[in-house]
């Protein structure tokens, strides 16, 4: 039952254990093509995948980027800039300068867009919007076919009269709310760069909206060539130990497994108290009896008592032995006996009766002459 109680209570712990990651994982959703949240961008990562766009997941700094991937997604890490974001150096933005200049797409998702290092890429700045969720097409091109409204959450946008930084050519305009541009593209160099300011409308929760997908596709598909989906931003990276992985609850979980290593291993070694001595067992042995029994009769005086019971146990068999009579005694007994060491046991024994207090000595020789005799005359 008890075992069965283990099993239960452990069951219980893992099932609340995790409901509870279930639910902080869709609490906690980003937009990174591993999350399958509301958030995330597993389902994108898929469907473009099973329509024939190569795919990949870039968890390597921006300068290591391969020549076959011709569209870098940059989305959302949670609150600042996915572009420059905090702690990225002004020469992996230069590198992502040169990628875009050279020909490559460069999808950026999030809204708030234009600060830090963001116009070295040419992005102009965003503002705080109405909130909305529908966003309209603004302009009919390559990248709006077939969309004419996409769902997400907007609450930034893009001036009606932005200019891309660096590019003399003005931006296009591909979705709008009534507050400003939702979606621009613009050129940059021999490539383009396409700016969201709603990373949800690529998302799991807003992807099976028809037009939201179609919108992915014309955007992520239009550059040919490998879409690679920047996860970096989000946490992964090939470059980071199996440590920096860890999440903080494991790492804090890690040093309190070694400090408890650490006192199990003094308490182990130095002593911090007298011993504590072993309780004797309860289970006793036949030699406890014999103590006990032998301490009782030593209070009792029963010494004299234990002559005579070994001295009359010897006579019982010298007479059963050699055919004498019950009332026969060693007088009697003694000629028949054939053989001289028996018979000088048995004398011996009964003068030992006679003794009026025999000490321990003659009752230790009494018990070994009758366990002799008790052989002899078997």
């Amino acid at each position: 039952m008890e075992a069965v109680a283990l099993v239960v209570c452990i069951a219980v712990v893992a099932t609340i254990g995790i409901a509870r990651d279930a639910r902080r994982r869709a609490e906690n959703s980003t937009f990174s093509t591993y999350d399958t949240g509301r958030n995330g961008y597993r389902a994108l990562y898929e469907i473009l995948g099973r329509e024939g766009v190569p795919v990949t997941r870039f968890e390597r700094p921006l300068g290591l980027l391969g020549g076959d991937a011709k569209t870098l997604v940059i989305s959302d890490n949670g609150g600042a800039p996915p572009v420059s974001v905090p702690g990225r150096p002004s020469a992996e933005m230069r590198q992502l300068a040169a990628f875009v200049t050279r020909g490559g797409r460069l999808v950026a998702l999030d809204p708030n867009l234009g600060g830090g290092d963001d116009a070295l890429v040419g992005l102009p700045p965003t503002k705080k919007t109405a909130a909305r969720t529908i966003a309209t097409r603004a302009a009919a091109n390559a990248l709006t076919t077939g969309v004419a409204a996409v769902r997400g959450d907007f609450a930034t946008g893009f001036s009606f009269q932005a200019n891309a930084k660096g590019s003399k050519v003005p931006v296009t305009a591909l979705l709008r709310t009534p507050d400003g541009l939702a979606a621009i593209a613009y050129p940059f160099g021999k490539g383009e760069v396409v700016a969201i300011v709603a990373p949800t409308v690529f998302s799991n929760a807003y992807l099976a909206q028809a037009q939201n997908a179609r919108f992915a596709y014309n955007v992520l598909a239009a550059g040919g060539g490998t879409v690679a989906f920047d996860e970096r931003v989000h946490g992964y990276a090939e470059d980071r130990t199996l440590w920096d992985a860890l999440p903080a609850p494991a790492r804090l979980a890690f040093w309190i497994c070694v400090a408890v290593v650490v006192l199990a291993l003094i308490e182990a070694n130095v002593r911090f108290a007298p011993a504590i001595p072993v309780d004797p067992p309860d289970e006793r042995d036949s030699s406890a009896y014999v103590s006990s029994m032998a301490a009782l009769l030593r209070r009792a005086r029963a010494a004299r008592a234990a002559v005579e019971r070994f001295a009359d146990d010897a006579m019982r068999r010298a007479r059963r032995r050699y055919g004498a009579g019950a009332s026969d005694g060693i007088e009697n007994v003694a000629p028949r006996i054939d053989r001289d060491e028996v018979r000088a046991a048995l004398a011996h024994l009964d003068r030992l009766r006679a003794v009026e207090r025999p000490d321990e000595r003659t009752l230790v020789l009494a018990a070994q002459l009758n366990s002799r005799l008790r052989k002899d005359l078997a």
